[in-house]
């Protein structure tokens, strides 16, 4: 735009020229040189033009700057100082009751989970939908949201846990309810939990029903055989797993850890990987690897009480069986009941799943250890809410 504007002052100025040119003497001499014109005078010219044009771009865009910086100051000051800002969007895994309020001109996606709008300000806008959101409306997953003129929208996460792309200038409280999130973190750190590499929030993935095939792989980290699974030779008698957890299947085939869901007319097995997985059968696999068994002529519990066993057995306490019985079974309770089953006492008495996990699966202790210390999340206890 700025070279268009010159070329138009110098083809002004040209046509000027040639006024000049015409009025001269009755001879046919011109005031001016056609060399002078087009060697001298014409960039001299473009060159103030430009000049011009780039002292009048700076002014308006200092100007600009100017009013979003005291814009940007004015939310600082509402925020009391603590507002964050990004540019781009960035995921957040965040839990029940924590609440992110975002400010004009900013914007919010919810990725996973739950949430709920108000707005004691202005308008929230469903970009996604072309709407305007009701004070207490819920969000949509998958949906963009918009802080009007002068909002400062509120978002509470309502579910356990929760994913949420944030853009522009927000401010952060966090609730103190129970924080799957962190218990996930400790996990990965001790490399029992990978996630499904998903794009956003780590991958965990917490907002999602856990299937036979996790809960299977769950099981051979808790006891220290995902080695001896990856380096697996067997054959995969399944004719249903994907590859991703072919080793995984096969080995716990050969170690007779699984018989699948049965068999069809011609004869092939099954494993069912992507069937949804019960709270009750998750437990079945942790009682196993406490070393109790559901099979024999003396079982010590089957897939059906292994709730309540569990908590007879000391794994889980009152205020655990009511929250795996009561609500959703999701990744998030995968991980909690994951977590704190490390500290549970085996069958045999020689210690706890933790130390088992340490003598068989070659991992460091110290490591280990250090990573459950820094983990301030408190199990449920009776009167308790997640």
């Amino acid at each position: 735009m700025r070279r268009a504007a010159v070329f138009l002052l110098a083809a002004l100025i040209l046509m000027g020229c040639g006024a000049v040119c015409a009025s001269g003497g009755t001879s046919g001499e011109t005031l001016v040189s056609q060399s002078y014109l087009n060697d001298t005078y014409l960039p001299a010219v473009a060159e103030q033009a430009g000049r011009r044009l780039e002292e009048k771009t700076q002014s308006t865009y200092d100007t600009v700057l100017s009013g979003l910086n005291a814009k940007h100051s004015a939310y600082l000051a509402q925020a009391g100082g603590e507002t964050s800002l990004h540019l781009a969007f960035a995921d957040h895994r965040l839990k029940k009751g924590d609440t992110v309020t975002v400010y004009t001109g900013s914007g919010l996606l919810l990725l996973a989970g739950s949430a709920a709008v108000a707005a004691p300000s202005g308008a929230v806008v469903d970009v996604t939908a072309g709407r305007a959101l009701a004070a207490g409306a819920a969000l949509t997953e998958g949906h963009r949201y918009l802080a009007g003129e002068n909002a400062g929208a509120a978002v509470t996460i309502t579910s356990d846990t929760a994913v949420v792309g944030l853009e522009g200038a927000y401010t952060r409280s966090d609730s103190g309810a129970l924080d799957y999130n962190a218990l996930a973190d400790a996990l990965k750190a001790m490399g029992l939990f990978q996630g499904t590499g998903t794009a956003y929030g780590c991958g965990y993935d917490l907002e999602v029903a856990p299937t036979r095939v996790v809960g299977l792989v769950m099981f051979l980290r808790l006891i220290g055989e995902e080695g001896a699974a990856l380096a697996c030779t067997q054959g995969n008698p399944f004719a249903d797993t994907p590859a991703w957890c072919d080793r995984y299947v096969a080995y716990a085939y050969a170690k007779g850890y699984t018989k699948g869901v049965g068999a069809d007319a011609a004869g092939a097995l099954y494993f069912a990987p992507d069937t949804v997985l019960s709270a009750g059968e998750y437990m079945t696999f942790v009682l196993r690897a406490l070393g109790y068994t559901d099979s024999g002529t003396n079982p010590d519990f089957s897939w059906s009480n292994a709730l309540g066993k569990s908590v007879e057995l000391g794994v889980l306490n009152s205020a655990e069986q009511a929250m795996l019985t009561g609500g959703s079974f999701l990744r998030a309770q995968v991980v909690y009941v994951s977590y704190f089953a490390l500290s549970a006492a085996t069958k045999d008495g020689g210690g706890t799943l933790l130390d088992r996990l340490v003598s068989v699966g070659g991992v460091d202790e110290a490591a280990l250890y250090t990573t459950m210390n820094s983990v301030t999340v408190s199990r449920l206890q009776s009167g308790s809410r997640s």
